[in-house]
């Protein structure tokens, strides 16, 4: 408890240092006799730090507490902010890598859809283009057999025969293959009604006719 009155003379104490952190008396002293009171440290807000002097002495002084912490937060706020921009550096790359990664994806396959609709279209409007007619009758997985000018188609059919033809080679076919003479599989014969038919290998389209001998 503080003192009211001096232990000495008993005269009126008055105020003779405060504490730097929060303001509060630490000491009074006697305005009568000079006698002061026992220093009250807070230890709230002083700590005791140790130096060393130029002779090797060991002297011991009350820091304010707010300093030390200062000190500390400001270390702490710097590593916090490092890491922060570390960690905002690092998202920005990630964002950008994982938006390239997206577009390239989309790219992708909006090419391959493209490429889908345009085949789709090109084979619909050449049909339409070169063959006004109705097809006289189509048929898959067939065999041909090429020779000189000349190429035998074989087709299963549904009705437990077998369709057989024997066409034009087309040029473009022909180049395919290094030599004249050649045999394929999976290829797909639509016959048409005027007499002409529409090869279609690999996903390409052949028109050609039947071999007149």
């Amino acid at each position: 408890m503080p003192d009211e009155s001096c232990r000495t003379c008993g005269g009126s104490l008055v105020n003779c240092s405060l504490c730097p952190s929060c303001k509060k008396v630490m000491q009074q002293i006697c305005n009568i006799c000079g006698s002061k009171t026992q220093e009250q440290v807070h230890s709230s807000c002083l700590y005791l730090e140790s130096y060393k002097t130029r002779n090797g002495m060991k002297i011991n002084v009350f820091v304010p507490t707010s300093s030390k912490r200062r000190e500390i937060n400001h270390k702490n706020s710097e590593k916090i902010h490092t890491l922060r921009n570390a960690l905002l550096v690092f998202g920005i790359v990630g964002f950008f890598v994982l938006g390239f990664a997206i577009a390239n994806y989309f790219d992708l396959f909006q090419s391959q859809t493209s490429e889908g609709q345009i085949m789709k279209t090109s084979i619909s409007q050449q049909s339409s283009q070169n063959h006004d007619n109705l097809p006289h009758g189509s048929f898959e997985n067939c065999l041909a057999y090429g020779s000189g000018q000349s190429m035998t188609i074989t087709c299963p059919t549904e009705y437990g025969y077998t369709y057989k033809a024997i066409l034009n080679i087309p040029q473009k076919l022909a180049s395919e293959f290094s030599n004249q003479v050649f045999s394929i599989r999976g290829i797909s014969v639509v016959e048409y009604s005027d007499g002409s038919v529409v090869l279609q290998y690999h996903k390409n389209l052949y028109t050609t006719s039947f071999f007149a001998n």
